[in-house]
């Protein structure tokens, strides 16, 4: 797990590349490396977080044994000691890492080692001999990879926007990317970034530069494949699935630092503490987030449920609304465009508490609810796939019952009206269009950027065992009744989870944070704040908002009237990051 940066083409010059690059030293302390050559117009470097070879063997960015191609890569190649196996007949080895494998796997099948990796990934190749960039990001986007393809044809790359920024990519914000953010609820969703001109490479896909262009392919889609047949029995599908989770957990312990678990109350990462314990000698470390909050109190039920030998193992980090509220603007700056609320603002002192036990890889249980359907709001598409209620109509979303239009700029929202987000439903089940949607374009992406940007910000490695690519494609393509049974959603997981999993977690209703959000916004000393952000003459002269709608829904939002803090969150969340970036040109 590292921090990559590059410019292909008029490329700045060498000390602007090096203290842009060490912008990024937060994604990989233990280390760096560039490859500037400014005959070649390239110019690509790295910052090292040390996780597989520790030794100096591992230092990028990385030649061929033929000098012929250079890399510098994010991520981590899970499959490299098989795919080792089947290289090493033809491509001398010099180091222990799963970087010079991911080399040689390009070095010897080109874009087609692609699909044969196991991982997750952002990274780029230089050919020396044919002048061609090639970069790549892993299929479903745990990994970011940001760029800015400028008018004179000059390539620029970066782990994070404020790479770009430091390279001397212009700020300017993205209006039609802010409107799809307050009138949909939809961030993370395209290739368009809130910076104009600056976007992301999709997951699933490549990219190559070449004279000054840029082709952009796609490699991997669940759209595009046919579904498997499925013939197996009820047993041979909870076999399987075990059979696909724990070989993810066995991939992804391959690790030369430790390994924990980021534990949450829910079934998810409890899954994977479980399994985990089967591939480790002792009882893995673990670190979990604590609000102290009488509406959302994960860790109660988190010590209740662990035994004593996991206890002793278990870092409990107990938050304050005040240590996360200074921290707000902060990670506005971590996160370089706007975040998913106060809970993601409380990551980073678990990743942080991580760094202090020495914990430098975490897995995480990211990704099941997105492929085994286990978010509340499936079960309207469940209920139209069952023929319960009408097909046509809009698909369910996790963000539509939070939206008010009536608080936006209707100069705003007139300039924009014809911008509609119709989201490709390539399925006949509505349900599998909607987990799609959430897989492809929306919520399993911003999550994954929230937590990778506050995780790196720790200096540690997050791993998601859920979004292996093959356990994936297994659920995604499940009938229904494994996903959503008799109103139990991730039905397959209860399945075959539930003989491991505490029954105090495994019975527990799905919760949120929605509700610990509303209660600290409504704390008077943080209402002060709010009002004066809302006040100030820069929020106003944004013109997103009719601020005389929007003062009175803020009102009533602090008279206790109802229960929605996404609109508010969307004025502050805009706003900091307007000063964090546009105002200031930082």
């Amino acid at each position: 797990m590292c921090g990559i940066i590059g410019v292909a083409g008029k490329i700045p010059g060498e000390r602007l590349c090096t203290s842009a690059r060490d912008l990024l030293a937060h994604r990989g302390p233990d280390g760096s490396g560039a490859y500037y050559d400014a005959i070649e117009g390239i110019a690509l470097g790295h910052r090292r977080l040390s996780i597989i070879d520790l030794s100096d063997a591992g230092k990028q960015p990385m030649h061929s044994h033929d000098e012929r191609f250079v890399i510098t890569f994010n991520g981590e190649i899970y499959n490299y000691l098989e795919l080792k196996e089947e290289l090493v007949k033809s491509y001398p080895f010099k180091t222990k890492t799963d970087t010079e494998v991911l080399l040689a796997a390009y070095a010897t099948w080109g874009e087609r080692c692609l699909k044969r990796l196991n991982g997750m990934y952002a990274f780029a190749i230089w050919d020396r001999k044919e002048r061609v960039l090639f970069c790549a990001r892993d299929r479903l986007g745990i990994k970011p990879l940001f760029y800015h393809h400028a008018p004179n044809g000059t390539f620029f790359f970066s782990s994070e926007i404020k790479g770009l920024g430091a390279l001397g990519v212009h700020y300017a914000q993205n209006d039609g990317i802010i409107y799809d953010y307050l009138y949909y609820g939809f961030y993370d969703h395209s290739s368009q970034t809130f910076f104009k001109n600056i976007d992301c490479l999709r997951p699933g896909h490549f990219l190559t530069w070449k004279k000054g262009k840029i082709t952009i392919k796609k490699y991997w889609d669940l759209a595009e494949m046919r579904p498997p047949e499925m013939s197996l029995s009820e047993t041979d599908i909870r076999d399987r699935f075990e059979e696909l989770l724990s070989d993810a957990i066995r991939l992804q312990f391959r690790s030369d630092v430790p390994v924990g678990i980021s534990l949450t109350s829910g079934m998810d990462s409890n899954g994977l503490l479980y399994f985990a314990e089967r591939k480790t000698p002792r009882v893995p470390q673990m670190v979990s987030a604590c609000y102290q909050s009488a509406t959302y109190d994960e860790c109660t039920l988190l010590d209740a449920s662990l035994t004593a030998s996991q206890r002793t193992r278990w870092h409990p980090h107990y938050l304050k609304p005040a240590d996360v509220f200074a921290r707000v603007q902060e990670m506005m700056k971590i996160e370089d465009q706007p975040y998913g609320g106060i809970a993601t603002t409380g990551l980073l002192f678990m990743y942080e508490r991580a760094r202090a036990e020495g914990i430098t890889v975490l897995l995480d249980g990211d990704g099941l609810d997105e492929i085994l359907a286990g978010y509340k709001y499936y079960e309207l598409d469940l209920a139209r796939d069952s023929g319960r209620i009408p097909v046509s109509g809009s698909m369910s979303q996790d963000t539509s019952v939070f939206l008010d239009h009536t608080i936006l700029s209707s100069t705003f929202t007139r300039e924009y009206a014809g911008r509609h987000l119709d989201f490709t439903t390539p399925f006949n089940s509505a349900l599998q269009n909607a987990q799609y949607r959430d897989i492809k374009h929306t919520r399993l992406l911003r999550d994954l950027r929230f937590k990778d940007h506050a995780s790196m910000h720790a200096s540690r490695e997050l791993r998601v065992p859920y979004l292996d690519h093959r356990l994936v494609e297994f659920c995604f393509f499940l009938p229904l009744e494994y996903k959503i049974r008799n109103g139990i959603h991730k039905a397959l997981a209860r399945d075959v989870l539930g003989y491991y999993v505490p029954e105090i977690i495994r019975t527990r209703p799905k919760n949120t944070f929605t509700a610990v959000q509303v209660e600290w916004l409504r704390q008077n000393h943080y209402r002060d704040e709010i009002f004066s952000l809302l006040m100030s003459p820069s929020f106003r002269r944004r013109g997103y908002f009719d601020h005389r709608a929007l003062m009175a829904k803020v009102d009533a939002f602090y008279e206790g009237v109802g229960s929605n803090s996404f609109f508010l969150w969307q004025c502050i969340n805009l706003e900091l990051w307007f000063r964090a970036f546009i105002d200031s040109k930082s």
